[in-house]
């Protein structure tokens, strides 16, 4: 085949304009994200001062996790539920995930913030969050986040990119310290109780339109009927989704926190620099799994394995080549990115580029995480998850009160080198895909082919 053809050939790939078409408008949401975010942080890191950004970052990392815990698994499972559903023209099925959903997620999150108003009134941890009333905050902020990590994930898999991260990733980042500058010059108080509540006022702004989007997609694409519900195939998958989810955020979030209990909220706010900076070159695989994680559910549970194979081949190439060369960019703009917080978090530039290693590794391998989760392989994801992170964090609190945040970096890379081995090499065997741009160099052994059913 000329190389004439092979371009035709990929232009009518449908695998292709969905990767370079809703791809691209992921793409272009997340770069403006990656600006949007750098300003809220670099914001919040100029109005507070370094003690009050330490437990700014405290809050919000552990607002994030708790988002997990109590989000059910649920902003996975939908991506998974809702394009199957559809797939198989179930639209009742379809509404009842989403109804479920909705109500789970709302008695989730009461719970949530009952649990925040008694360990506010038991004062436990008040030292480390910084301000009285702290537990209450992070619990409401948990509360939006799981809300709208949901809200992000329905939107996706019903098609809609831009309302499912514009309103979080760009209108939130700018909002809230915007409401702080404002409190700022109106009262004179600038202290990390000001910086959260601002961050959570936001967010309700945020999920209040996104609900109202949610719903009207939902009446739209499968109807206003009645509604059905299958506990036994929601369910099945569910505990591993959502305990998965959970540790995903541990391994995202829990370093600040850990540093922040171990060396104090100096060290984490240098920390939470660092580690914010090098997620920047995780936005092309944020993008790019936002788009296909609802694809490769259809396309796996269809049996179409070869159109499988060939997103995930495309995606690979895409985020490795990238990633890669935001990697480069890191290495030289690093302490430059670093002195925008804050002068002294220029000392973090070796742990800044550790994490960077991590997320180029994470890169390489492709959207491997997701296609566990889409392809029935959600307890072997689990699994491997549960052991990586359980040695990451055993090395961290060996290691950080000796060697400080180079270590905790060093044990959160080295986790995601051994979890991406493991998980590209189960997933060749178990299914015959391999997500990782090895995909288009060393292919699987018996290619997959589709399925007629």
């Amino acid at each position: 085949m000329t190389i004439s053809a092979k371009l035709k050939r990929l232009a009518g790939d449908t695998a292709v304009k969905a990767i370079y078409g809703k791809g691209i408008s992921a793409l272009v949401i997340k770069v403006a994200s990656a600006g949007t975010s750098y300003l809220m942080l670099v914001a919040f890191a100029n109005l507070l001062s370094p003690e009050d950004y330490g437990y700014f970052g405290y809050i919000l990392n552990l607002s994030i996790l708790l988002s997990a815990l109590f989000g059910l698994g649920l902003p996975t499972a939908i991506m998974r539920f809702w394009p199957t559903h559809m797939e198989r023209a179930e639209p009742a099925l379809a509404r009842g995930a989403v109804k479920v959903s909705l109500l789970a997620l709302a008695a989730a999150t009461a719970l949530l913030t009952l649990l925040g108003v008694l360990l506010s009134l038991m004062g436990i941890m008040s030292a480390e969050l910084g301000f009285a009333g702290a537990w209450i905050a992070t619990a409401l902020l948990a509360a939006t986040f799981a809300f709208g990590d949901y809200l992000s994930g329905a939107l996706r898999a019903q098609g809609n990119t831009i309302w499912a991260l514009a309103p979080r990733d760009i209108f939130w980042r700018v909002a809230a310290p915007l409401l702080a500058i404002s409190v700022l010059y109106t009262t004179g108080i600038s202290d990390a109780r000001t910086a959260i509540l601002s961050c959570l006022a936001v967010m309700v702004i945020v999920c209040v339109a996104q609900i109202y989007k949610h719903i009207q997609l939902t009446r739209m694409l499968a109807g206003k009927g009645t509604t059905q519900v299958d506990w036994k195939a929601w369910t099945k998958p569910l505990l591993p989704l959502w305990w998965s989810g959970v540790l995903y955020a541990l391994i995202q979030q829990f370093d600040v926190i850990v540093v922040g209990t171990l060396l104090g909220p100096a060290e984490a706010g240098a920390y939470f620099a660092a580690q914010k900076t090098a997620s920047l070159l995780g936005l092309v695989m944020i993008a790019g799994g936002m788009v296909a994680a609802p694809m490769m559910a259809a396309s796996f549970h269809a049996g179409r394995m070869a159109e499988l194979q060939r997103l995930c081949r495309l995606l690979a190439i895409a985020i490795a080549v990238s990633t890669l060369a935001g990697l480069v960019l890191m290495a030289v703009l690093g302490n430059l990115l670093l002195t925008i917080f804050d002068p002294t978090y220029v000392s973090a530039y070796g742990v800044l580029m550790v994490l960077s290693f991590g997320f180029a590794v994470d890169a390489m391998a492709g959207p491997s995480a997701y296609l566990m989760q889409m392809t029935k392989l959600e307890w072997t994801y689990l699994r491997i998850m549960a052991v990586v992170y359980g040695l990451v964090l055993a090395l961290q609190v060996t290691f950080v009160p000796r060697y400080g945040i180079l270590a905790a970096a060093a044990a959160s890379a080295f986790g995601v080198v051994i979890w991406n081995v493991l998980a590209i090499h189960l997933l060749r065997k178990e299914i015959g895909i391999d997500p990782s741009i090895l995909s288009a160099l060393w292919p699987p052994k018996s290619l997959p082919q589709d399925n007629a059913s």
